[in-house]
C-alpha cells in the first residue's frame, strides 16, 4: 500500500481505536517510514517483509516486540508488513499481474478491490486493538 494507507488511514484508524493524536502520528510515521528503512529491492530479506506469506511472520514479530516494549515504532512496522501482506498478495502476485497490465497498481488504495480494502482495514485495526489491550 502507498502513503494513503501507510500514513493517512493508519493515523485515522489509530485515533479511532483510542490512540492519542501524538501516538497515532508516531505509529503512522513508523508505518510509512518502513519502506525507507527496509526497501524491498535492497535485499532478499527486505523483500520478505513486504510480501505474503513471510510478511505475516514479520508482522507477528514486530507486534510481539511492540507489545513487549510498549514501542509504537514497532507497532507501525507490524502494521506495514500486515498491510503489504494483504495488498501485495502471495510472493507479490498482485505486482506481477499489474506489470502484465491486467490489474491496477496494488499500492494505490483508490483502485484496490473492495475486499483488499476491507482486509487491510480489519488487519490494521486488529493489531491496534491487540496492542491497546495489553496490560499496562
Amino acid at each position: 500500500m502507498g502513503p494513503h494507507v501507510h500514513h493517512k488511514l493508519t493515523r485515522a484508524w489509530a485515533m479511532e481505536e483510542g490512540f492519542s493524536e501524538r501516538e497515532a502520528e508516531l505509529i503512522a510515521r513508523a508505518d510509512i517510514g518502513f519502506d525507507r528503512r527496509y526497501p524491498a529491492r535492497a535485499s532478499f530479506v527486505n523483500i520478505t517483509r513486504h510480501f505474503a506469506p513471510t510478511a505475516w511472520l514479520w508482522s507477528a514479530r514486530y507486534l510481539a516486540l511492540a507489545m513487549d516494549w510498549g514501542d509504537l515504532m514497532m507497532l507501525g512496522y507490524a502494521l506495514h508488513c500486515a498491510q503489504d501482506g494483504v495488498a501485495h498478495g502471495r510472493i507479490g502476485t498482485r505486482h506481477i499481474v499489474q506489470a502484465m497490465g491486467l490489474r491496477p497498481d496494488p499500492d494505490v488504495w483508490e483502485t484496490s478491490p473492495a475486499g483488499v480494502m476491507r482486509r487491510t482495514e480489519a488487519i490494521t485495526r486488529d493489531r491496534l486493538r491487540r496492542f491497546r489491550a495489553q496490560p499496562a
